[in-house]
């Protein structure tokens, strides 16, 4: 990983201006708003990640029920943006590793990656 690992953490209303940066478009009203209204997307979380004080990612995990009792517990990984700038540079990777430590996917819990072919991050 070639930068220093960022701070990620749950995204806020505060994020909103930086979202509206990393997506191109949109409203900063609705960015705050989707972020903060868990009814827009029950078990969806949102989360940005910060380097050197500036928003420089954006990703969202919505945990998925499992019908097999013994089967772990699975997060969808989705809406992954990142600034043109930092694109090439480990934020990606810094990301699974953080899901992989702070969450403990694949160990504990399965993950489904959802990114456009175009826009996927060499990670995947």
């Amino acid at each position: 990983m070639d930068s220093p690992a960022p701070i990620i953490r749950e995204a806020t209303a505060h994020d909103a201006g930086a979202l509206r940066e990393i997506y191109g478009a949109g409203d900063v009203e609705l960015f705050a708003h989707r972020v903060t209204d868990r009814a827009t997307a029950p078990g969806t979380t949102h989360y940005v990640a910060e380097a050197e004080g500036r928003v420089t990612a954006a990703f969202a995990l919505t945990a998925l029920g499992r019908l097999r009792p013994d089967g772990k517990s699975r997060l969808i990984l989705h809406e992954i943006k990142l600034r043109p700038n930092v694109r090439g540079t480990g934020i990606a990777e810094h990301i699974f590793a953080w899901l992989a430590t702070s969450l403990g996917v694949g160990t504990d819990r399965e993950l489904l990656a959802l990114a456009s072919l175009g826009q996927r991050p060499s990670t995947f």
